[in-house]
């Protein structure tokens, strides 16, 4: 252990756990005896975390949207709460999955981030739709609805290809015939 009476001891302690003198030196005639002081030591110690500390790796928020901030600072707060940060790849791909569940709406994104963070999930995902629990699928309602308007858009459509002024029946109701 290196302890020092004096202060060019001290001095020389200091060098060494900089690295400023090699090790052959303090093996060649640097004989420290006694002890350091505690704001000397404190020094050192600060010292030593700055060189040792693990380098942060800043996240682009340039990305972000500026109405989207809010959510995503909350969710990056919420995942640094959990000891899990986002290294760049990551963020960027959690920011793009964020805004396609979103559809880079700053409320939903805020709903989606609030429940992933009720539920302690270490992700995001759909809302879920409380009166089905179907987690963000398309019902049944939903894609039947879906369904009827892409039928009458490809019958409007259809009916400006051949040039009628009434639109066209993809599927007329009172028998099979299908257009």
């Amino acid at each position: 252990m290196l302890q020092a009476k004096t202060k060019g001891q001290q001095e020389q302690i200091l060098a060494i756990v900089k690295g400023n003198i090699l090790s052959d030196d303090v093996e060649n005639g640097i004989e420290i005896d006694g002890y350091i002081s505690y704001e000397e030591m404190t020094a050192i110690v600060d010292y030593l975390r700055s060189v040792n500390k693990p380098k942060k790796t800043l996240l682009d928020m340039s990305i972000v949207a500026p109405n989207m901030v809010e959510p995503v600072e909350t969710w990056i707060a919420y995942k640094k709460e959990k000891g899990k940060m986002y290294k760049p790849i990551g963020f960027k791909n959690f920011y793009k999955k964020l805004c396609e569940l979103s559809g880079s709406n700053p409320q939903i994104a805020m709903a989606i981030i609030e429940e992933s963070m009720a539920n302690n999930y270490d992700g995001i995902f759909p809302l879920r739709n409380n009166n089905n629990n179907n987690y963000g699928r398309e019902t049944i309602t939903d894609k039947i609805r879906r369904t009827v308007e892409e039928a009458n858009t490809f019958s409007q459509q259809l009916s400006e290809r051949i040039g009628n002024d009434q639109q066209a029946d993809v599927c007329d109701g009172d028998n099979d015939e299908v257009w």
